[in-house]
């Protein structure tokens, strides 16, 4: 099992993962920084936030290995 780190950009600032989770390997950490992700997305939608949430996967401590962005979109097409 390899330690993975999850940096989720929230807006302006970075908050950045100390502790790290074990995962069997990189799919496994991605798929779980993707439900992250998605949480965080929810959560943020049920307050009207509709900012994107970007979390940055490390491996030991200090590689990067993929960004993970949940983003929604609403197009008005018009208003009544």
């Amino acid at each position: 099992m390899a330690r993975y780190y999850f940096d989720v950009h929230d807006g302006a600032q970075l908050v950045r993962d100390e502790d790290g989770s074990e995962f069997e390997n990189d799919d496994a950490a991605v798929q779980a920084a993707a439900r992250s992700a998605t949480e965080i997305g929810q959560g943020r939608v049920a307050k009207g936030d509709f900012r994107e949430v970007v979390i940055e996967v490390r491996k030991a401590r200090s590689r990067n290995i993929c960004t993970v962005t949940a983003s929604m979109k609403i197009e008005w097409r018009s208003k009544s």
